[in-house]
């Protein structure tokens, strides 16, 4: 009897147990596509869950990553870049600039300065001078205010707790009668 512990962090842990080394070749070639699978149902969860405004880029920007597929992408220069899956894993997260805001919010409030002084194509800029471009326009500094969360993403993975094994069951289901065809 061999047991194997899925690698999903802070999400859902499955326990699967096996007999056979068949079995065992199948998890190992096709646990990807189980996981990638698994992910696909927390990701719609969680977009159904994220608040929307009136452009709905949050809920756009979702992906799913395994270490074999992916469904991101990158399609503005300053959104979050694609985070690595961990072997035998699932990265479920959204690329959106102001998703971690949403889901964590923000305990005070400040202001945003330019960093010190910058050379920018040659030119010298100081601190304090309007080196901020905020919506096409130069600033001296931005301010931001303090902002309770509003979690999207936790709650997509406490309800879809029960779906997700079911998902993988799925998926290693269909590949052993696939692979097997009705072996014992």
């Amino acid at each position: 009897m061999a047991q194997r512990k899925s690698m999903v962090r802070k999400a859902v842990r499955v326990d699967i147990t096996l007999y056979g080394e068949d079995f065992m070749e199948i998890i190992e070639k096709y646990g990807d596509e189980a996981m990638f699978a698994a992910g696909e149902v927390v990701l719609r969860e969680a977009v159904s869950r994220a608040p929307r405004g009136r452009t709905g880029n949050l809920a756009k920007s979702g992906y799913v990553a395994t270490g074999s597929k992916s469904t991101y992408r990158r399609t503005r220069r300053y959104w979050r870049k694609e985070k690595p899956a961990p072997k035998g894993g699932a990265v479920v997260a959204f690329t959106a600039p102001h998703a971690h805001l949403l889901e964590s919010g923000r305990r005070k409030t400040g202001k945003i300065f330019p960093r010190g002084d910058v050379v920018h194509e040659g030119v010298l800029r100081r601190r304090g001078k309007k080196a901020l471009r905020i919506n096409g326009k130069f600033a001296r500094h931005s301010r931001y205010r303090r902002m309770s969360s509003r979690p999207f993403v936790r709650p997509a993975v406490e309800a879809s707790k029960e779906s997700v094994p079911r998902e993988l069951a799925r998926v290693y289901e269909t590949w052993l009668e696939k692979l097997l065809g009705g072996r014992p």
